[in-house]
């Protein structure tokens, strides 16, 4: 269990619990055993179903921390502002009674508690964490970085290793995560030394991304880095496909973002100015070093489409993940850009339910209300087709999301 993965799986489930009630049980389970596996490690990005001896696991995976609950140990500090984004989806999901009740389990708030702590030792991860990892520099610490008021992480969304050691949309999503989690201890917890830690650290965190994570471009133009090291050094001209990223910058539930900044770094990062953005016969859009050269993403595309009121563009993306299908009628990690029938990973979930958000935001309509309608006798397969122009994505409908589904990042 990756815990951004299935955080954002589990978010667009939670429009449904009012109508399928069942629903509020697994997706309770699966916080449980979220907070769980955080308690064991808060470094941890991924943990196993079961337990496993460390003395059973290979010399070289212990040394990287697997073992016991762990199955990933690549520190990716998104990884707990998921959590705790999904808890505030949890709580102001309509309907739901008593879900204080739930939310003030032990495990929830000591998971939420240690994740505020670790993000504070990391904001000073060259004298106070004892975080190492093989694939890393300098021993595994880590390149040099000095202090900025962001927290450090080791990898970013896409489980490569940062150049820099503060990702910037990734500080803006654990921002966000720490204001709502103000607001649930106010409202829930009510845990004098939590809310005060969370507040501090999100007013700290700010100050760090309005000091350090904007730069100038070497033509004069002020963007959004994607990594920095608050010495100086920047990642520009550059953006990851996975999510937090500096495309959905809007969709992070940060407040504080200059709107006129983010608009010159999309414009820049959807163009051959960054070396990862990739255009050929069939496709363009965002790449990765996680994927081959001149393949692009669905899941940034769903993005892509998510972060614009132009209509033209919105078709573009739609149209284009219709193109990436790549014969299993599912979406991809990447496509190649000149031969749609090329791809990476046959099956990439994420990008599934990435693809269902955006779709149902793009038209206005329902895959669940449509599809029902259909099965019912109500509308033939030509009127379908008419109220849904896209509807060659029914390989989506097992999600069968509803009309008012989350933006899954906030």
């Amino acid at each position: 269990m990756w815990i951004r993965d299935s955080a954002v799986q589990l978010s667009i489930y939670f429009p449904r619990i009012a109508q399928r009630p069942a629903l509020r049980r697994v997706i309770e389970g699966a916080i449980r055993a979220q907070a769980f596996y955080i308690l064991q490690d808060p470094y941890a990005n991924a943990f196993s179903q079961r337990w496993r001896d460390r003395d059973a696991v290979e010399a070289a995976h212990r040394r990287i921390g697997r073992g016991g609950w762990v199955a990933t140990r690549n520190y990716e500090l998104d990884s707990g502002a998921y959590f705790i984004n999904m808890l505030w989806n949890y709580y102001t999901t309509p309907g739901l009674f008593a879900a204080e009740r739930f939310l003030n389990e032990t495990v929830i708030v000591d998971a939420v508690a240690l994740m505020v702590r670790t993000w504070q030792t990391e904001q000073r991860h060259e004298e106070a964490s004892s975080y190492r990892y093989s694939e890393l520099p300098r021993g595994g610490k880590g390149h040099p970085s000095a202090y900025t008021g962001m927290s450090w992480s080791g990898y970013r969304p896409s489980d490569d290793p940062q150049v820099f050691g503060y990702n910037v949309p990734v500080n803006m999503y654990a921002a966000g995560a720490l204001q709502r989690a103000v607001t649930l201890n106010d409202r829930v917890w009510r845990s004098a030394g939590l809310g005060e830690r969370a507040a501090r650290l999100a007013a700290e965190i700010r100050q760090g991304i309005d000091t350090w994570g904007a730069v100038e471009t070497q033509d004069g133009v002020r963007v959004y880095a994607y990594e920095v090291d608050g010495r100086g050094n920047s990642l520009a001209d550059f953006d990851d496909p996975n999510v937090p990223s500096l495309l959905s910058i809007p969709l992070l539930g940060y407040a504080h973002y200059n709107a006129s900044i983010y608009a010159a770094t999309r414009a820049r990062i959807l163009s051959r100015k960054n070396s990862w953005y990739f255009e050929g016969s069939a496709l363009r859009g965002l790449g990765s070093p996680h994927t081959p050269s001149g393949h692009v993403w669905p899941l940034a595309m769903a993005v892509q489409g998510l972060t614009t009121a132009n209509a033209e563009e919105r078709a573009s993306q739609l149209r284009q993940l219709l193109a990436t299908q790549c014969g299993t009628r599912l979406m991809h990690e990447s496509v190649n850009v000149n031969n749609p029938k090329v791809c990476t990973r046959p099956w990439f979930e994420w990008a599934n339910a990435m693809a269902v958000v955006f779709i149902e935001h793009a038209l206005g309509t329902s895959c669940d209300d449509s599809a029902e309608a259909h099965r019912r006798g109500q509308i033939s397969e030509r009127e379908q087709l008419q109220v849904m122009p896209f509807q060659k994505l029914q390989w989506l409908l097992p999600f069968r999301l509803f009309r008012n589904t989350h933006i899954v990042f906030i």
